[in-house]
């Protein structure tokens, strides 16, 4: 089993994921993504398959719903989730975040 490691951006980012979705939805849609979000984690955890690529960088993306990607790294025995973005934001900006 690997460990995973969320990161303060990642973490940011899904403060305001889950403010969104109180705000527009129900607390029920925050919880059904936090249960995605949850499964996700295990499957990094618990299973050695290697997602696609993020562009032209060293991280990979996980598809979490159609809305939202995490982005993560592999180190050794470790994942490290450094954003968790936005599908439908800017993709420059969120490609210029993981090389700030």
């Amino acid at each position: 089993m690997r460990k995973v490691n969320i990161s303060s951006d990642a973490k940011s980012d899904l403060i305001k994921i889950e403010e969104y979705l109180l705000d527009k939805w129900n607390e029920r849609v925050a919880d059904d993504f936090y249960q995605k979000l949850i499964d996700a984690i295990d499957i990094l955890e618990t299973t050695n398959v290697q997602f696609e690529k993020y562009s032209d960088t060293n991280f990979r993306k996980f598809l979490l719903t159609k809305h939202n990607t995490i982005i993560y790294k592999v180190e050794e025995n470790k994942i490290n989730i450094v954003r968790i973005l936005q599908n439908f934001q800017n993709p420059d900006e969120n490609y210029q975040s993981l090389n700030d």
